[in-house]
């Protein structure tokens, strides 16, 4: 396995990890709308309106990405999804072609 490849598999693992922590959170957020409130007890008001408030998923796997693409945090990748993964399929054929020719060797 070359050094792109492992980072590749990586950066998906991580944005997997980000996506099952999210699922754990929505699980904590559902338990959480049943019992959190803030307010008087005659006038309960949910804590958290929204999941956004409690866990960002789209701002973890942006973070995810910086990490392994060389971004900064703050500056988002202009490319499409179908783009990026264009541009990993080109990668993933060219790591096979050379594995062909040099004998399942890089």
């Amino acid at each position: 396995m070359t050094p792109r490849e492992y980072f590749l598999r990586m950066e998906a693992y991580q944005i997997q990890q980000a996506n099952h922590r999210n699922d754990i959170v929505l699980q904590a957020f559902y338990n959480q709308v049943v019992q959190a409130t803030k307010g008087s007890s005659k006038h309960p008001k949910p804590k958290y309106k929204t999941l956004d408030k409690l866990y960002d998923v789209q701002a973890e796997i942006k973070k995810v990405r910086s990490e392994f693409e060389g971004d900064k945090p703050d500056e988002v990748n202009k490319l499409t999804r179908a783009q990026i993964i264009a541009k990993r399929i080109e990668e993933y054929a060219e790591i096979r072609e050379r594995r062909k020719v040099n004998g399942r060797k890089l």
